[in-house]
């Protein structure tokens, strides 16, 4: 009856959110293939991706303006690829640098971009990160690889993000999706991002870990942008009655324009 009265008021569901329903039914981290708008991709774990699709292509939450056909785009914790193939959606000619540190993923990456067509982007198997020294990764299996997870520890090839800031004059889109290491790796890149026009950051807060968030958002003040934050992942009803037990207790999209 509930799913009888949301058709009627909302009408029919979107093809993403059919994609999410038909993923929370299937067996988490099981490599498959989703089909989606005439594309083709291989997951390891079909129910985070469906959620990617519907962040990119149902909401469209990293949409930008650019003034060139030809935007730079640096893309840090790209997993199976669903955000590149948004980017050259609506930018075919789009210059993309990306970074997918699990090797499992970055095979995906690898492999969706070739079978949707996909050339001339700079897929690369490193942990972005504050140094080029390597660094200890944890795989999950899915979007939540880590260096602040053990499962599946080892040490990796790693970048320092600032030493690629520094090659270019300007960075039309930088996205920072690294579960936890953005702020020590923003706060790294200090006055470097001066360079970035658009900047996304998923924020995550750890309850064994000091927050760091006011470090995050002083820096992106500092740095020139004026910052939208929204929710997402645990939602505490009660806080003062104690918070929900989740991985994280509290998670955020930001989205930083220079102004």
């Amino acid at each position: 009856m509930k799913a009888l009265i949301r058709r009627v008021l909302h009408g029919p569901p979107s093809e993403e959110n059919k994609l999410i329903s038909e993923a929370s039914v299937f067996p988490r981290y099981t490599p498959t293939t989703i089909a989606y708008r005439g594309m083709r991709l291989a997951v390891t774990d079909m129910l985070s991706v469906a959620w990617q699709i519907k962040e990119f292509f149902g909401d469209e939450r990293m949409k930008f303006q650019a003034n060139t056909e030809r935007p730079l785009i640096i893309d840090c914790g790209a997993n199976v690829g669903v955000s590149i193939l948004y980017y050259r959606s609506i930018f075919p000619h789009a210059q993309v640098v990306c970074f997918e540190p699990d090797a499992q993923v970055f095979a995906c990456l690898e492999a969706n971009l070739a079978e949707n067509g996909i050339t001339d982007v700079q897929c690369r198997k490193e942990v972005v990160w504050v140094h080029d020294q390597g660094v200890r990764f944890g795989s999950e299996g899915a979007d939540g690889g880590s260096i602040l997870r053990e499962t599946n520890a080892a040490v990796l090839p790693s970048i320092r993000l600032r030493d690629m800031l520094v090659e270019h004059a300007s960075i039309d889109l930088l996205k920072i999706d690294i579960e936890g290491a953005e702020c020590d790796v923003l706060l790294d890149c200090d006055m470097e991002l001066a360079r970035v026009r658009n900047l996304y950051v998923e924020y995550h807060s750890f309850p064994d870990r000091p927050q760091q968030l006011h470090a995050l958002l002083g820096l992106l003040q500092r740095a020139g942008f004026r910052y939208y934050i929204e929710r997402i992942g645990v939602h505490h009803k009660h806080p003062f009655a104690g918070l929900e037990q989740a991985e994280m207790d509290m998670q955020l999209d930001i989205h930083a324009v220079r102004i």
